[in-house]
């Protein structure tokens, strides 16, 4: 259905928002489920790539904590336990949490698939829109008081 400017204006941006994050993660966990992972799983592999060095459990959630805000650590301890039973990650002899050879390998298969994803995602939508739909919802969050200071992509 094709709505006017003025009935789009009227409509509720909670509804929106909503819509378009269960979609987004919906879409986006169907990608990486053809990879047998989910978000939470990418999130704990990508961290603990980038990081360069092994992790505790613990600095691993914190890691994963400050990058992403808005995900629920308690998601991604079983995620870790995944990667573990997976073999995806290993743990030394001081608990430390590293990338094996199969993790890094999905490492590298999913980084070629997302910009598959965004791709996708961003099809048929500029830039400058993008900017200026993150730059309207930013100011609708700071109106209310919330936390505008989100600055990692993904």
């Amino acid at each position: 259905m094709e709505f006017t400017d003025a009935q789009l204006a009227e409509q509720p941006v909670g509804y929106w928002t909503g819509a378009v994050r269960t979609a987004v993660v919906h879409y986006i966990n169907d990608r990486l489920g053809e990879l047998g992972l989910t978000q939470p799983h990418w999130w704990a592999i990508y961290q603990l790539g980038e990081s360069g060095r092994r992790l505790t459990r613990g600095e691993l959630l914190t890691l994963v904590s400050q990058q992403r805000p808005y995900v629920e650590l308690s998601a991604l301890e079983p995620a870790v336990d995944d990667l573990l039973g997976d073999r995806r990650f290993d743990v030394d002899e001081a608990g430390r949490l590293g990338l094996t050879e199969a993790g890094t390998a999905l490492r590298d298969r999913v980084m070629v698939l997302l910009p598959e994803v965004r791709a996708r995602i961003h099809d048929g939508v500029s830039d400058e829109d993008y900017v200026l739909v993150v730059k309207v919802l930013r100011r609708m969050l700071a109106n209310i008081g919330g936390d505008t200071g989100f600055d990692r992509a993904g």
